[in-house]
């Protein structure tokens, strides 16, 4: 899977695949949130290390004050389905008016680069730990990439439905590792 999505990547095609069976699209659905949880996690404990090691302080994470301040359910509610709903709509659906068009690859990367940026205002500090952004966005940069290639390949509802199982998987590691 991986090696179909850094194809695409390096040349990105609006190619669907409109009639692929249910067992092939779960496939494909699978396969992208198994790599992508697996580089996300591994780029964030990555950045984690680089920002103790360099005393780095990009502030409290977003989800830091949502626990503080909100239920669990409503949490929840956000992070897996609000938000991966809105944002699909937002950075994924207007790839379709690129379909036939030469811009199709511009699109395609500005909507990911911009998923990552918009993800920037999670972190407290982030005006001045600037130079440092694009690794602290990288996790959320290649999820767009994830997300932009199986929103072409089987759907804008798939990438809604990826979006909101990383994020719902998240949710339960923050859950497991956040002090209640």
């Amino acid at each position: 899977m991986l090696k179909h999505v850094w194809k695409f990547f390096k040349n990105p095609v609006y190619q669907a695949y409109p009639n692929a069976p249910f067992h092939y699209k779960k496939q494909i659905f699978l396969g992208c949130l198994g790599w992508n949880l697996l580089l996300g996690v591994g780029i964030a404990f990555f950045v984690s290390i680089l920002t103790w090691a360099f005393d780095i302080d990009p502030g409290k994470h977003a989800s830091d004050d949502l626990l503080e301040k909100y239920s669990l359910f409503f949490i929840f509610f956000l992070m897996a389905i609000v938000a991966p709903i809105i944002e699909e709509f937002i950075f994924r659906g207007p790839l379709l008016f690129f379909k036939q068009s030469r811009f199709f690859s511009i699109a395609f990367y500005t909507s990911c680069l911009l998923f990552g940026g918009i993800h920037l205002s999670n972190f407290e500090n982030a005006s001045e730990v600037l130079w440092i952004s694009p690794l602290l966005i990288a996790p959320q940069t290649v999820m767009g990439v994830f997300l932009g290639y199986i929103r072409v390949r089987i759907g804008l509802t798939w990438a809604i439905l990826l979006h909101a199982g990383h994020n719902g998987i998240l949710f339960l590691f923050i859950l497991i590792t956040a002090d209640l």
